[in-house]
């Protein structure tokens, strides 16, 4: 009975295993023809040559002028070369073309970037970098910034310049005030746009104040316009620019280290007016409350320097008269009542 149910087990083993063998099994006729034959690959051959290099993207060299530019040279090499695509008044008389007369387009744009625009050329605009020397280019780059503005902005630029800037940045924008930006080098002001300049002045940066609640946007961008006469001459023949020093709007006032304060320094009346002057002409730089905005100015809050005034005002009222270090001089913007006015309010700010 055992060896018969063996020989079953055996059996149907065998069958499964046949089953399977004959499922596994290429059919009689062959596989069928699949909808996409498979491709014959070409044979890989020995490299024997050299790559074909393809031209890389050229790209221009940003030199920077070795003199001055000057607007009025750039105005006849653009009246030559490209008064006829971009107009005799810069405002585009072809597709495409640009009008340098848009003020939104200008305060975007920089300098270096238009240096690489005439020396490159831009869709149809040609290339001049072979025609033009480099400071051809930047004389050329300088009368198309100047087609942005007018005289009159530039000389009330300069007003206001002289009086909010010139004490930290120098009255020749090259920085007096440790850490104020030379606005005189190309390579730093040729990189800024209008629209950078007028975001430091609005906001501030560093030790430099925000100037928003102090210059209106229509001052603010009249002073950006006269900044960039720091790297190039807006003269021209038909609009010059008269940049002249400041009128003194009072006598010089006199110095004598060794004077005393003719005002009490309890005095309520000089302290009010002198805080009023202060606001207006040194809070800037000392500080709102006097204890120093800027480095190097004393801090008029701590006993040492209120001891140091009272004993020798004289020294201060000639520091405010003729100047110190990076501080401009006042005496012939101040009376001297002014200064005593000034120096008593300070005297008032001790601990």
């Amino acid at each position: 009975m055992k060896i018969q149910k063996s020989t079953i087990a055996i059996g149907l083993c065998l069958m499964i295993l046949g089953i399977g063998v004959t499922a596994c099994a290429p059919p009689k006729n062959g596989l069928p023809q699949g909808p996409t034959p498979i491709p014959t690959l070409a044979p890989i051959k020995k490299f024997t040559g050299q790559l074909d290099s393809s031209p890389t993207q050229s790209f221009t060299l940003l030199s920077y002028p070795a003199r001055l530019p000057s607007a009025l040279e750039g105005q006849a090499i653009y009246e030559s070369k490209c008064a006829q695509c971009h107009g005799v008044d810069g405002n585009g008389v072809v597709p495409a073309a640009r009008n340098f007369r848009d003020v939104d387009y200008m305060r975007g744009e920089t300098p270096a970037s238009f240096f690489s625009a005439i020396a490159e050329g831009r869709g149809e605009m040609p290339a001049f970098d072979i025609t033009l020397t480099s400071d051809e280019i930047w004389d050329s780059v300088f009368y198309v910034w100047r087609l942005s503005t007018d005289a009159e902005t530039l000389v009330q630029g300069q007003q206001i310049f002289n009086e909010n800037c010139a004490s930290c940045h120098g009255e020749d924008g090259s920085g007096l005030v440790l850490g104020s930006a030379d606005l005189t080098d190309p390579h730093q002001a040729g990189q800024l746009a209008p629209r950078d300049l007028y975001r430091t002045i609005t906001q501030g940066r560093g030790s430099m104040p925000a100037w928003q609640s102090r210059l209106s946007q229509d001052e603010r961008w009249d002073v950006i316009d006269y900044l960039r006469t720091f790297t190039y001459d807006p003269t021209l023949t038909e609009e010059v620019v008269i940049v002249a020093p400041q009128t003194p709007t009072t006598t010089p006032v006199g110095c004598d280290p060794g004077q005393e304060n003719p005002l009490a320094w309890e005095d309520r009346t000089a302290i009010d007016a002198g805080q009023v002057t202060y606001q207006a002409q040194c809070a800037l730089c000392h500080g709102q409350d006097g204890s120093g905005g800027l480095p190097n100015t004393p801090d008029f809050t701590s006993g040492e320097v209120q001891d140091i005034l009272h004993d020798t005002p004289g020294h201060f009222f000639c520091a405010i008269s003729e100047g110190v270090g990076a501080m401009p001089a006042y005496g012939d913007q101040l009376s001297q009542e002014s200064h005593w006015q000034v120096l008593t309010y300070l005297g008032s700010l001790g601990p």
